[in-house]
């Protein structure tokens, strides 16, 4: 576990769907198209703006690359040894063990 970072997936998704729509509506399928990528970005900002936004992970693996996991029910803390499954973070099983006792 590398950093927390903000989440706003569901800003850019709603942002995006808005915006297409909105477009679509007022402009044709080129409206649709140039509306719904500036909303993209502007749901996004404005998610991570009012501090709305969820918790993402920035993970680096064993060999080497770093990707970024969601996480929005879950709570980690820099440094935590985890793993992967199903694009879900989970304790490694010897660090389990080690917080049960």
């Amino acid at each position: 576990m590398i950093e927390e970072v903000p989440d706003t997936l569901p800003g850019k998704a709603f942002g995006g769907l808005a915006g297409f729509m909105v477009g679509a509506a007022v402009g044709g399928p080129v409206g649709a198209i140039g509306v719904g990528f500036a909303s993209v970005w502007l749901g996004g900002n404005v998610q991570e703006t009012t501090g709305l936004h969820g918790r993402a992970y920035r993970i680096k693996s064993h060999d080497g690359t770093i990707r970024i996991v969601r996480s929005p029910q879950q709570q980690w803390s820099i440094g935590d040894q985890v793993q992967v499954d199903d694009n879900r973070l989970a304790y490694l099983e010897k660090q389990q063990v080690s917080r049960s006792k």
